[in-house]
């Protein structure tokens, strides 16, 4: 296993952590450290909200999510990651929870826009979007930015046309709070940067 890799994943099923990690590896912004943070913004919604979810789902989904962003082929990527969900579970004694799993990752993407109708469907999407706001969100956009080749006003454009609007896409109460105080951080961030860059009225 990679360096990226953790005890806190003791309960997800080890040869599932062990293939997901050796895909993914350690990119800050959508490897194994994004799946750790998801891990825990999932943890925090299920016990702040009191749901009883089915956590061989939840993990299965969060581990695999996003997967297919660093396979080969072209395709978006939640659902690249949810064939391979397909053909990995089953050989992991998972069989039983394939359409699960596959519904909650496709589900998950801002983009793909599919309505989650799950609980696990529904906590993935809130952490997954969670860890694209704050202080971290912002790390993320800059370093996929860079890795892009995108400049400072295209990442502003990002920002603004997608960031900013996370919170209103949040299932659950707390999700919600806690998405609105992230976002300031990030609405500081981009006032500060659109100023100094010259984009606001003196």
């Amino acid at each position: 296993m990679s360096e990226c890799g953790d005890a806190r994943f003791n309960a997800i099923p080890k040869p599932l952590v062990l293939i997901a990690n050796s895909i993914m590896g350690c990119d800050p912004a959508h490897g194994w450290p994004h799946v750790a943070r998801v891990y825990s913004y999932s943890k925090r919604i299920v016990e702040n909200e009191g749901l009883r979810v089915d956590w061989r789902i939840l993990e299965a989904s969060i581990a695999l999510h996003d997967i297919g962003r660093f396979t080969p082929g072209r395709g978006h990527h939640a659902e690249k990651s949810a064939s391979l969900a397909m053909e990995l579970l089953p050989g992991l004694g998972m069989g039983d929870i394939v359409g699960e799993v596959r519904h909650a990752i496709l589900a998950h993407s801002y983009s793909l826009g599919v309505e989650p109708r799950t609980l696990e469907a529904k906590v993935l999407s809130d952490a997954d979007k969670l860890d694209a706001l704050g202080a971290v969100g912002i790390a993320r956009v800059i370093h996929t930015g860079c890795q892009m080749g995108r400049s400072f006003v295209e990442s502003l454009s990002h920002f603004r046309e997608k960031i900013l609007r996370l919170p209103g896409r949040m299932y659950f109460d707390y999700s919600r709070r806690l998405a609105e105080r992230l976002a300031e951080i990030v609405e500081s961030y981009v006032g500060a940067l659109e100023e100094e860059l010259g984009m606001t009225k003196p």
